[in-house]
């Protein structure tokens, strides 16, 4: 009988319950999300990712990218000082007594233009070289291939073309603080009637001002001759060493060796 009993259920196997999923307690598995895969709110939020960490020696060493970069953080650090001097100057004007009807209130307001020339300037020239730093060293330590990647984008037009404009606007702001000081300094000794004493002050602004003009336009002249000299000298060089390395002709352009 137990060997009867054995054989109908290997003949009529039992049903299978037919019941949903919800009732039996089974649910099906989420579909797996993709990696860097986020959710909307968590989309609106900075990105967690970075970019490669490669321990490659050469990122240590100086190169001729990191000696120029060195000279831009000088010129941003004063740049940095010359936005907080203007921004308070900017705020330590009296606006309600400037009158455009008079000569006197000409000055106060041609003072107050010009240091809003000089913020935006200096504010300026800040933003394109930390930007450009903090692109270059990332380009330079990024792989094997850092140093050609960070060169390519230091030596773009467009790149050369803003850092140039933003340390032109730099040194240009330095004169135009002055001039601008000069108004500032000639509206407080007026206020308190005493402009006969302003005018040796403005003064010496002025010429000061005139003489930094000078200094940056006579250093810029001497940087392009000197440049261009060095350019002159070397390219005979250059091209005596190309003459060296070309590919002979006859039976010996095979030696390579």
């Amino acid at each position: 009988q137990q060997q009867r009993h054995h054989q109908q259920q290997q003949q009529h196997p039992p049903a299978m319950s037919m019941s949903s999923p919800a009732s039996s307690g089974y649910s099906p598995a989420a579909p797996p999300r993709m990696e860097g895969e986020r959710t909307f709110p968590l989309s609106l939020l900075p990105r967690s990712n970075s970019m490669d960490v490669v321990n490659d020696p050469r990122f240590m060493s100086d190169s001729v990218i990191s000696r120029r970069l060195a000279a831009f953080k000088t010129i941003c650090f004063v740049a940095t000082l010359m936005v907080n001097l203007s921004v308070k100057q900017m705020f330590a004007l009296e606006k309600n007594t400037i009158d455009l009807s008079t000569a006197r209130g000409i000055v106060r307001y041609s003072g107050f233009v010009m240091m809003s020339l000089v913020f935006l300037m200096n504010l300026i020239a800040v933003i394109v070289l930390i930007q450009q730093l903090f692109m270059t060293y990332r380009l330079m330590t990024a792989g094997s291939t850092g140093f050609e990647v960070a060169k390519s984008y230091y030596l773009h037009p467009d790149i050369v073309s803003m850092r140039h404009k933003a340390v032109k606007g730099f040194f240009l702001s330095l004169p135009l603080f002055l001039i601008s000081s000069t108004c500032m300094v000639f509206h407080s000794f007026d206020k308190e009637g005493l402009s006969v004493l302003a005018y040796p002050v403005v003064g010496l602004f002025i010429l000061a001002a005139m003489m930094l003009w000078r200094l940056n336009s006579r250093n810029a002249s001497v940087f392009k001759n000197s440049y261009n000299s060095c350019k002159a000298h070397e390219e005979p060089l250059l091209s005596q060493l190309d003459t060296f390395t070309d590919k002979q002709t006859g039976w010996w352009a095979n030696l390579d060796a």
